[in-house]
């Protein structure tokens, strides 16, 4: 059953969800999958049992799917020439901070401090929150506040209100030439994207925040129910139930919208950086079909275990990414640890091979 699970894992990134979608409940359990089948590894070692060699080629077989938890370098990565590009991505939660309760203005504040000591090159941030002023107005403020030259953004949703904004938006300290965006009928948008001229040549940044599960109150507290007796009981049925829905649907809408960006990404005339909340994990078909052609920056030079970006009341996933074409090569990246919203920020320092 344990090299069954795991097995069903990795199919989980090649099974389109709107297809099959039961495998991508795998692909979100391959973590504890990869951990049952270690823990037979031990036994059968203990018991000097034939089968270890069932469970070690089973694991081995997900050797790509392991570098995406724990990449392996066999050898240092050297700079090359030219001044590296830095890209920060971070999806700042509307300026809510880790917590609804916190105040908007003293955590945009703090979020466009430590914006501002990344010196990147590039911003992508996702839930970008204001209302109030003219939409350019409050753009070119927080622009000029970060100390970035250039942006485009475009809201989730067209709002009655016309000087609200919650959207995608995308700083650079580059010209940005040209933008467009995706969004699937009766949707919010999901992607943004901006063609920037990056030191002579033309460059297309892709600005993601795909389908989210969309838990409500209700919701966590059925997990925390879970994880405490002590609070009040929530039917398991309907709970997990509910819970089970929201996550099968957005699974479903996900795979969709990659198909979309992947066709986009292949026709594209131009090297590639995408980068963004994904909502899905490495073991996911989303991420299988935007790593088809595209490098994850975290695999190429990370290092650590898992190093999850989600920092909210579910148990932390890595579904924050950067990506890049074969034009480009990471030579860092790294996760921040700050609290200043539900999701960690992601950087990488690369090298442009033009």
């Amino acid at each position: 059953m344990a090299v069954i699970g795991l097995f069903s894992s990795y199919a989980a990134g090649y099974i389109s969800p709107d297809k099959f979608w039961f495998f991508a409940f795998f692909g979100l359990a391959y973590p504890v999958f990869l951990i049952l089948n270690l823990l037979f590894v031990i036994l059968w070692l203990v018991l000097w049992n034939k089968f270890i060699f069932i469970s070690l080629i089973s694991i081995l077989i997900g050797w790509n799917n392991l570098l995406t938890i724990y990449p392996v370098h066999f050898a240092v990565r050297k700079s090359l020439a030219g001044p590296p590009i830095k890209l920060v991505s971070f999806n700042v939660h509307h300026f809510y901070g880790n917590q609804r309760a916190e105040s908007i203005p003293e955590t945009r504040s703090k979020i466009m401090e430590f914006l501002t000591e990344q010196s990147a090159d590039i911003i992508s941030v996702q839930e970008f929150f204001a209302i109030g002023d003219d939409f350019t107005k409050t753009l070119e403020k927080f622009s000029r506040a970060i100390k970035m030259d250039y942006f485009a953004f475009k809201n989730y949703k067209d709002f009655y209100n016309k000087k609200k904004i919650v959207a995608i938006a995308t700083f650079s300290h580059h010209p940005i030439v040209n933008t467009g965006y995706f969004q699937l009928q009766d949707h919010l948008l999901f992607a943004l994207f901006s063609d920037i001229v990056l030191r002579g040549d033309t460059v297309r940044v892709y600005n993601l925040h795909l389908e989210s599960i969309r838990f409500g109150n209700d919701d966590y507290s059925f997990y925390a129910q879970l994880t405490d007796p002590d609070k009040e009981a929530t039917p398991l049925k309907a709970g997990s139930k509910r819970m089970m829905w929201k996550i099968r649907k957005a699974f479903i809408t996900r795979s969709k919208q990659v198909r979309i960006l992947a066709d986009h990404i292949a026709s594209c005339p131009y090297p590639v950086i995408l980068s963004g909340d994904f909502n899905d994990v490495p073991s996911s078909y989303t991420y299988q079909q935007l790593t088809d052609r595209l490098t994850d920056s975290y695999r190429e030079a990370g290092h650590g275990f898992f190093d999850g970006t989600y920092a909210g009341k579910l148990p932390s996933f890595r579904i924050d990414y950067i990506l890049h074409s074969r034009e480009f090569q990471a030579l860092t990246y790294k996760k921040i640890d700050v609290d200043l919203s539900d999701h960690f920020p992601v950087t990488t320092t690369m090298f442009f091979n033009h």
